[in-house]
Order: structure tokens, then sequence, then C-alpha cells
């Protein structure tokens, strides 16, 4: 069989003289080879749609950042809420009046409602009299 027939003829031409010679029509699938210029459009209609993508890429990337930047403060308040629920305490910082006991050899730390927070033993440095605890053994 020859590779390439009615030739001369112009293309609705020839699928009219193929129609008319023809046993049957039917569909089938076949791979036809791509023209230099079709494949330079390809090319080019391919570089487009990069381009378009990279677009739609860096602006879901934004998006993402600024819903970062919107949730991150309130997750963190959600860990903090979850850590005190499961842990029953709050972490508190503040100031603590420190008062020692000499006989029991211990530092306690009250907070301002006057509550033991923390109990340690003296240090060294600690264990030595002092004026303040001499004027308040007077009051």
């Amino acid at each position: 069989m020859e590779s390439k027939i009615l030739q001369s003829l112009p293309p609705e031409e020839r699928i009219m003289a193929l129609r008319d010679s023809a046993d049957k029509v039917q569909e089938f699938s076949y791979s036809r080879e791509l023209g230099i210029g079709e494949v330079q459009e390809l090319q080019s209609s391919l570089s487009q749609d990069l381009i378009a993508v990279d677009c739609e890429d860096q602006k879901l990337k934004m998006a993402k950042e600024v819903y970062k930047a919107a949730t991150k403060p309130v997750k963190e308040e959600i860990k903090s809420k979850l850590l005190k629920i499961r842990s029953g305490v709050e972490e508190v910082r503040e100031d603590v009046y420190l008062l020692k006991d000499v006989e029991e050899n211990k530092m306690g730390y009250y907070s301002k409602d006057g509550n033991l927070v923390f109990e340690r033993a003296l240090r060294p440095d600690e264990q030595q009299f002092s004026i303040n605890e001499h004027l308040r053994k007077a009051q």
C-alpha cells in the first residue's frame, strides 16, 4: 500500500474521494506527526499556561500567608486554653513576696493574695540574721 494517496487534490475533494472509494468508514485513533509550526505553537501556549499557573500559585501563597497571620494568634490562644483545661492550672507571672522561716530553714514565696506558691531551703547567704528580721521580731 502507498503511504500517501490523492495528494494532488484539495483537502475537501480528497475527503470525498476517500469516502466514495472506501469499503467502510470507521473512527480510529492513531499518532499523527506534528509540523514545526504546530510544535512552536504548542510551546508558546504551554509557556503562557505555565506563567498563568505560576501567577495563581503566587496568589495562593499570599492567601496562605494571610490565613496563617490571621489564625496564628487564635491558635496560640486555643493551645493556651487547652493546656489550662488539661492541667487545671494557670502559669502566672507577677511579683511574689519572699519570707524566710529561720526555725524551719525555709524560704516561702507568697502571692499578692497571701498564698504560699513556692517553698525552698534557705541558701547559705540567706541564713544570716538581718536588720529587717530583727525589726520584724521586735514588732
